[in-house]
């Protein structure tokens, strides 16, 4: 199975990608790789680097590069088009036992950087780590930065929260404006001091999350060579011969004054000369006595070059001192190198193992690598509204079934079967004449693809006359009255679905409940293992799913019905991947209250333990306790779902409705259902305000409830 790691950056300046590619190294160390087959990189924002990482990982690494936040509005239709399809990668990786990086954003790339991160990190389950800085070695420091986390996760509750790495332990970098010139003379000037037994020592006591590294800020990992800014600047190359690989330590502007010059330090220096002086700083150079110590020379506002200046290049080229020339001026390229990236030097690969080495070697192999995190051991699966949704799509992509859909003169169910077609959801079979439906399509620019299949209801309702009446002959209706019957298409669909030539049906958008419901319990009936039909509904709250049950048929079910209600819920969940942990609601939590409305679901948590010993479930138990570890603590300490239940059991249709449509309304939920259950095939009940993605929706839970 698949683990999910996302980084989470708090501030700027945390070195996301050197963090990023050392754990992908970290995990692809020897004795890390019995762990995952494969590993998958995600950016969310697409960067200059991923060339270099795939030629610096080889073909071990699978690289998601077309995704890109940078300019998304956060909860737009392109938006969620990218969360989508993060979801669906790592839901087609979610068995091949591989390892799945996401590199998340910071707020200088996005300005709701902390919510996509969160909206992100959810979705996909990912287990999250949270980068931070620390520019100073001391104790109240670290205090500060530990209120800044705390606070954070109170605003942002991850429900999978790994722990902290924090980087750039002293550096003097942090929050700081520095200009190239004073960055280069830091890395000069600046000794290293910090080291990792100071860091342990200062930080030796628990906090209240885990601390997966502290990495020190090391000057010798910030280089500037010769190549990576011309490189960076798109300079030209003039001199053909092997460039060696100098690092710059110091930048001058070229000035005519000879005396200042010749007092100068060239010494792994990058001389900025405009093309205009070249004569003079040719002749000014003859004058030191060790020209080859230069660094390089970048020759700027150069349009053309003629035969003079060529011919005073030559000496600089027998030099063997790196030459390059661009069109910019001297101005414009000092503004280029403000933006000059000090912290990885892409094009060295030595470089980029030293570095990946030196990072890794303070990651705590514990915390990222421990019994409850190998990939061998099944998670506790809870699932985000998306990841839910497209589960759906593909579990019902698989099942390929023919849903009949006999509202098909309404606008939203016309949209729904096209979709349900284009992405291979379902068959959808409409129920209705087929010209009336091809006009009401094209009036409102809906393409029905030809194979959408289309029954026309006035040339097939005679021949199930018969089969209404024997299904209905101990009602004593007649032919008449049966013709009068199969006249409502609900009704017609109903028998389709009995007679075995669709698997499913869905109807509601313009029909009430109990005209969905009823031809259902009187044509396709009761399946034999239960005595009762009910429904629940799926809430899609931010973190996870939840199931409720029964909101919508069972009045004032008695405790063996409410019983049964529980188990077919419990089976209902796990058809769509969710463990069951059951919850039977009341308005009392054990023994803490009585009456009979207690004890009867009392009586129905006892029926189900003796009929399914496998199911997780407690009750009565209040909605607080069952769905909060902290209240569970204090009113059920000894609970078998010990505050995290997920399927809810409502007393009676009272308290279920009212439920479900206040916290439907409150939070602006999605709330998928009624989905019914206990009938021998699925027929499913739409609102009549239903969206045409609550629709199809609704189409794929059918799919997937038929056999």
């Amino acid at each position: 199975m698949s683990r999910i790691i996302m980084l989470v950056p708090l501030d700027e300046n945390v070195s996301l990608t050197t963090i990023s590619l050392s754990l992908l190294y970290f995990f692809n160390k020897e004795e890390q790789k019995n762990y995952f087959k494969s590993f998958s990189y995600f950016p969310l924002i697409k960067s200059d680097n991923i060339n270099f990482i795939r030629k610096c990982f080889s073909k071990k690494i699978n690289i998601l590069d077309d995704i890109n936040f940078s300019k998304k509005i956060f909860n737009s239709y392109k938006y969620s088009s990218l969360v989508n399809k993060i979801i669906k990668e790592c839901f087609n990786r979610e068995k091949m036992n591989e390892l799945i990086l996401i590199k998340g954003i910071n707020k200088e790339e996005h300005c709701d950087a902390d919510q996509i991160n969160f909206d992100i990190a959810q979705n996909i389950d990912a287990e999250v780590i949270l980068i931070e800085n620390l520019k100073e070695l001391s104790l109240e420091y670290f205090r500060k930065k530990e209120e800044k986390i705390h606070f954070f996760l109170q605003q942002k509750k991850y429900k999978n929260f790994l722990g902290v790495i924090f980087n750039e332990i002293n550096s003097p970098f942090i929050k700081m404006k520095y200009n190239f010139i004073d960055k280069l003379t830091i890395l000069k000037n600046i000794k290293q001091s910090t080291c990792i037994d100071e860091i342990k020592k200062k930080f030796s006591f628990n906090s209240f999350f885990t601390v997966i590294a502290f990495i020190p800020w090391n000057k010798n990992l910030l280089q500037s060579s010769v190549i990576n800014i011309f490189k960076f600047l798109n300079a030209n190359l003039i001199n053909t011969i092997s460039i060696k690989n100098t690092f710059i330590k110091n930048i001058t502007i070229f000035d005519e004054d000879c005396s200042i010059i010749l007092k100068k330090n060239y010494t792994n220096t990058l001389v900025l000369v405009a093309l205009s002086r070249m004569e003079i700083f040719f002749k000014t150079l003859r004058l030191l006595l060790k020209p080859k110590e230069i660094g390089a020379i970048l020759l700027t506002g150069v349009l053309k070059i003629n035969k003079n200046s060529i011919e005073l290049l030559k000496f600089l080229i027998n030099q063997g001192i790196p030459i390059f020339f661009t069109k910019q001026n001297t101005i414009e390229i000092l503004s280029q190198l403000q933006k000059f990236n000090f912290n990885i030097n892409i094009q060295n690969k030595v470089f980029i193992k030293n570095l990946l080495e030196y990072i890794s070697s303070f990651f705590n192999k514990n915390s990222l690598i421990s019994e409850k995190n190998k990939t061998t051991i099944d998670y506790k699966k809870t699932y985000s509204p998306k990841n839910f949704c497209y589960r759906l799509k593909k579990l019902s992509k698989r099942k390929s079934k023919r849903i009949i859909l006999p509202e098909s003169y309404e606008i939203r169910i016309l949209k729904s079967a096209e979709i349900c077609h284009r992405l291979g959801i379902a068959e959808c079979i409409l129920l209705g004449d087929p010209k009336k439906i091809y006009n009401i399509a094209n009036q409102n620019g809906i393409f029905l693809n030809k194979n959408i299949e289309i029954i026309n209801p006035f040339l097939i309702r005679d021949k199930y006359i018969s089969r209404l009446l024997e299904i209905r002959k101990n009602k004593n209706i007649d032919e008449v009255f049966a013709k009068k019957q199969l006249k409502d298409n609900v009704v017609l669909a109903t028998l389709i679905l009995e007679s075995g030539e669709v698997d499913g049906l869905v109807s509601g958008t313009v029909h009430t409940t109990a005209n969905t419901i009823r031809p259902a319990l009187q044509i396709i009936k009761t399946n034999s293992i239960y005595s009762l039909v009910s429904s629940i509904f799926f809430m899609l709250l931010p973190n996870e799913v939840l199931i409720y049950g029964d909101c919508a048929i069972n009045i004032e079910p008695n405790a063996e019905e409410l019983a049964e209600i529980a188990i077919q819920s419990a089976d209902s969940a796990k058809i769509f991947g969710i463990e069951p942990r059951i919850a039977m609601l009341s308005y009392s939590t054990g023994f803490s209250g009585s009456g009979w409305q207690v004890e009867k679901v009392r009586d129905a948590t006892s029926i189900v333990k003796r009929k399914r010993p496998d199911l997780i479930i407690d009750g009565p138990i209040q909605y607080d306790a069952a769905i909060s570890k902290e209240v569970a603590k204090l009113k059920t300490p000894y609970s078998s779902i010990l505050g995290s239940a997920n399927v809810f059991i409502f007393p009676d249709l009272n308290s279920g409705n009212i439920t479900y449509k206040a916290v439907q309304r409150s939070t602006d939920l999605i709330c998928i259902g009624p989905m019914l259950q206990g009938l021998k095939k699925p027929v499913n009940d739409l609102s009549r305000g239903a969206s045409v993605e609550d629709i199809v929706y609704t189409i794929a839970l059918t799919s997937i409830q038929s056999l």
